[in-house]
């Protein structure tokens, strides 16, 4: 037989039969989560970014995209003009009179060399200033020159010639033992620079004048037995060019835009 002095199942319980005659408290939501049993907890503040990081971060950024545009520009200077060196060749070379003096230790000679010049741009012409020539035994300079200023056009072939002279120059004594053991062998090898203020322009675009030097290594006189006088021997010879920015002093920025 039902107990009628309980509730039934699923409905409020009547307020008379509450123990105490109060409501029990109602129980928490069952989705709300407890705070967390940290003593820090309310104690955090918000963390924001350092200015000073977030500006350099900025300019770093900077930075790099200024630098990418620019040798990005760069690249396409180049591949639209594609600068190429001037080529130097020696075609002649001739020396009269020499005479190395054993026991004065004093050369006497004349030289003449004739060099050829090509510039191999299709869009840079140069014009070349200031130019500077020498011949030299190894290291020891025997005598120097100037040579007129000249212009090149695009795929333009020019010659220069320079001629030397010494006369009583004074020299170190292993030039003179080293010059007379040569020619004692029928030749003696002597090298030829070349100093010039170049400068490059593209149609109405003129680039930074630079510093053009030409070496001329080992080139070679053949002489006749007991002869002061002889010829280059072996055929035109290939010279060396380098460019120097006068602003850097060193390759740098010429060697990117403009290896001539």
């Amino acid at each position: 037989m039902a107990d009628h002095s309980r509730p039934a199942t699923g409905y409020p319980v009547p307020p008379s039969q509450h123990p105490n005659g109060y409501p029990p408290p109602p129980s928490a939501a069952p989705y709300a989560a407890a705070p967390p049993n940290n003593p820090y907890y309310y104690n955090q503040q918000p963390v924001y970014p350092n200015p000073r990081a977030t500006l350099l971060r900025r300019i770093v950024a900077a930075v790099i995209v200024v630098t990418v545009i620019f040798f990005t520009i760069l690249f396409i200077c180049w591949l639209v003009i594609r600068p190429h060196r001037p080529e130097f060749h020696v075609t002649s070379f001739s020396v009269t009179n020499l005479n190395v003096s054993t026991s004065s230790q004093r050369l006497s000679a004349n030289w003449n060399a004739r060099f050829q010049v090509y510039n191999p741009n299709k869009k840079m012409k140069i014009s070349y200033d200031a130019i500077m020539s020498s011949v030299l035994y190894k290291t020891e300079i025997l005598a120097q020159t100037r040579i007129p200023p000249f212009k090149q056009d695009t795929k333009n072939q020019t010659t220069i010639d320079a001629a030397f002279a010494a006369v009583e120059s004074y020299v170190d004594g292993w030039v003179v033992n080293d010059i007379n053991g040569e020619k004692s062998h029928g030749a003696v090898e002597f090298n030829l620079r070349l100093v010039a203020d170049v400068g490059f322009k593209v149609g109405g675009f003129r680039a930074r004048r630079r510093l053009l030097r030409v070496w001329c290594d080992n080139v070679p006189i053949g002489f006749s037995v007991n002869g002061g006088s002889g010829n280059l021997t072996g055929g035109a010879r290939e010279c060396k060019v380098f460019t120097v920015d006068f602003a850097f002093k060193g390759w740098g920025f010429t060697k990117i835009i403009c290896p001539c």
